[in-house]
């Protein structure tokens, strides 16, 4: 069996893999730069509150206190009516209570961000 050059099984050429290997990356690349820069902003205002309002609270409640001080909001929306007991770790939670404050921030960015539009007069 022969085949005929014009039924050959059609080949990707490498410039189109590579340039599809190099959107993917590029693409990866960019979503773990922005939650780095999501994850360090949690670190800043965590920071802030263990050394503000939180700085004489006992140990063992220091921790509600800090999830309160960065936001009284996802505080609510997360743990409400099944708080955290001293020293005790829920990842699920914790998650869903990380993921309230980032989009928390990004609506007050946006909200800002319009706010400024406004003044200029745009």
């Amino acid at each position: 069996f022969k085949m005929s050059m014009s039924t050959r099984p059609l080949r990707p050429s490498w410039a189109l893999l590579i340039a599809l290997f190099l959107a993917c990356v590029g693409s990866a690349l960019a979503k773990r730069k922005r939650s780095s820069k999501t994850s360090a902003n949690n670190v800043v205002e965590k920071q802030q509150c263990e050394e503000g309002p939180c700085s004489d609270w006992d140990p063992d409640h220091r921790p509600l206190c800090l999830l309160r001080c960065q936001s009284d909001g996802c505080f609510d929306k997360v743990y409400a009516g099944n708080e955290l007991e001293p020293g005790e770790v829920d990842a699920v939670r914790s998650r869903e209570y990380t993921n309230c404050l980032t989009k928390e921030r990004g609506e007050r960015l946006r909200a800002e961000r319009t706010a400024t539009r406004s003044k200029r007069g745009r």
